[in-house]
């Protein structure tokens, strides 16, 4: 079942019912126009991309080797369920390309996602339904997310690799803190490695790090943004810094 995941995710969304419509208190079978707004926005499938240039490729305290890094992504929204793609692809460096699908689905303040992670090379690059677990370059996690507040945010996950290339079924759990104030955004994080040795070959602390974003143009629903970000991986003992431009 997992090697069709891309083809699934999107059976799934077409045949998600419709949700019902209540009538106010009052019996009032008309909503107001602020309310119909949200809810024809949501019934309609919603499209989005984004597109960043990393100085360098970094995720939950892994140096991926990508110096710098494209990293282009797509999403399909619909009554609370996503569908996305991401890649990474290197500019330089010696780390392989990335493409990665997954579906989410908010519920109240919780986010429940599934990820297929995929790493290719040129050897590989026509074997993405290769699922062995002794040569498969995928990866499956699932993530658990629990988000409260908008300009001040808190957002507590805990994903697990359960499938694929990390034999050792690593979980982690990170905690992060942002804030909005103006054009200007920063954020807070650290993560820790409950059990595995995907992030570091022990459980602890492997992904600490504080980032600064500026939104620069607007562009209708598009904003250009720059980052800068510092990360440390105290488990194994390394420091990152980087810097993203995109949209």
């Amino acid at each position: 079942m997992t090697r069709y995941l891309p083809f699934i995710v999107i059976s799934v969304l077409l045949l998600v019912p419709a949700s019902l419509i209540a009538h106010n208190e009052e019996g009032n079978e008309f909503l107001n126009a602020n309310d119909s707004a949200k809810i024809e926005k949501s019934a309609n499938v919603e499209f989005t991309a984004n597109a960043q240039l990393v100085s360098r490729y970094l995720w939950r305290g892994q140096d991926y080797g990508h110096a710098p890094s494209f990293q282009p992504g797509a999403e399909l929204s619909w009554r609370g369920f996503t569908l996305g793609a991401w890649s990474a692809l290197k500019i330089a460096g010696e780390g392989e390309p990335e493409l990665d699908f997954y579906i989410s689905k908010e519920a109240g303040k919780f986010t429940f996602a599934l990820w297929d992670y995929w790493s290719y090379d040129k050897t590989i690059r026509t074997q993405y339904f290769d699922y062995n677990s002794a040569t498969t370059s995928h990866m499956f996690e699932g993530q658990i997310i629990y988000s409260t507040g908008e300009r001040n945010q808190f957002n507590l996950m805990l994903s697990s690799l359960f499938l694929g290339a990390d034999p050792t079924k690593s979980l982690y759990g990170e905690v992060e803190y942002v804030r909005e104030f103006g054009k200007n955004e920063i954020a807070l994080v650290a993560g820790y490695q409950f059990k595995g040795e995907y992030y570091a070959p022990h459980s602890g602390f492997v992904n600490i790090g504080c980032s600064y974003l500026r939104y620069l143009w607007d562009f209708g629903k598009y904003s250009t943004f720059i980052s800068f970000s510092l990360t440390a991986n105290p488990a194994l003992k390394k420091t990152f810094f980087a810097i993203a431009v995109g949209f």
